[in-house]
């Protein structure tokens, strides 16, 4: 977790993982002898990116605190 960023900050590095991901997946793919690997190493890369793109702008020890309730 990176911590608490900006909303456009946290765009910024899912738009970033979400490239990279795509990206290394379609050039792993791209040294397989399939005709259709490039897309398929894409996907797999996309689905990789989601992934890694919510490990790093999720607040895992973020909960919502207990609110009292007053009864009168």
């Amino acid at each position: 977790m990176i911590g608490p960023l900006p909303r456009l900050h946290r765009l910024l590095v899912v738009a970033v993982a979400l490239i990279v991901a795509i990206a290394s997946g379609a050039w792993v793919a791209h040294f397989s002898p399939l005709p259709v690997a490039a897309a398929a190493g894409a996907m797999w890369g996309f689905l990789a990116g989601v992934v890694l793109a919510y490990v790093l702008v999720h607040d895992f020890h973020s909960h919502a605190d207990a609110v009292r309730v007053r009864r009168h």
